[in-house]
């Protein structure tokens, strides 16, 4: 599938807080991408990994793209054209960096999104030369994050951050294998806790509803959706009557 355009259903797309880099999304240009397609203007493909490349089924992650995504949603649309391209959990942040250095809506710079985006960079294996474990000089470092981080502060945060590469910056240059102390992304654990916000949103919402016949036909939605993923997740095909919500029951 990498490297196809293909066109997604928005809610089986998943988005982690964890790799949009910007500190958040910003409403006014998500509103202001919302007008422009409901006048009719087209924007280019959102990119989209694998969220597991050994199982398709498994979905995509997005890359980037969240305010054509949001706006999506403000129009009432329910899919969104999408470029599959290919990157690890730990390469998606550094990804949409790049993406959003290129075009769209620019990064705003404060502290935390520069650090934000040099430990993506660090993470996505871009502080190493070629495909092996040297790193890279520091001055070489600088230049690949120009605008984002100076010559003079990138060993310091290296230290705090990742401070088995900086060993290895003031030693013979050979990283370890891991990632300065860091651990590996948990995956599973990301993904839970975007489920349980994702919950937390939906319950909000219903608890909002006026009209009791919407609040029915979206709970019936939802009990049905929990069922087909209890299955999947199990792999038991049929539950009990009791765990069927229908219109009926309201």
């Amino acid at each position: 599938m990498t490297g196809e355009t293909v066109v997604l259903e928005l809610a089986a797309l998943v988005m982690l807080q964890e790799n949009q880099i910007r500190e958040k999304t910003d409403r006014h240009t998500v509103r202001r991408y919302a007008e422009q397609m409901a006048g009719g203007a087209k924007f280019p493909p959102v990119k989209v990994t694998l969220t597991d490349p050994t199982n398709e089924t498994k979905g995509y992650t997005l890359v980037d793209g969240w305010h054509r995504v949001e706006a999506t949603k403000v129009n009432g649309g329910g899919t969104i054209v999408a470029d599959v391209v290919a990157a690890r959990p730990e390469e998606i942040a550094w990804f949409a960096v790049v993406a959003n250095r290129a075009h769209g809506l620019q990064l705003k710079l404060t502290r935390e999104v520069r650090r934000g985006v040099f430990r993506a960079y660090v993470r996505a294996g871009k502080h190493r030369t070629g495909r092996g474990r040297k790193v890279k000089a520091v001055s070489e470092m600088a230049q690949d994050l120009t605008g984002i981080v100076s010559r003079r502060q990138i060993p310091s945060w290296m230290a705090a951050d990742f401070p088995a590469i900086y060993k290895a910056m003031n030693g013979n240059g050979l990283e370890g294998q891991d990632l300065g102390g860091h651990k590996e992304r948990d995956m599973d654990e990301e993904y839970a806790k975007a489920a349980q916000a994702a919950l937390n949103e939906f319950s909000a919402c219903m608890r909002a509803m006026n009209d009791n016949r919407k609040a029915r036909r979206v709970l019936t939605t939802a009990s049905a959706h929990v069922l087909e993923l209890a299955a999947a997740v199990t792999g038991k095909r049929e539950w009990p009557r009791a765990a069927v919500v229908t219109a009926d029951d309201f």
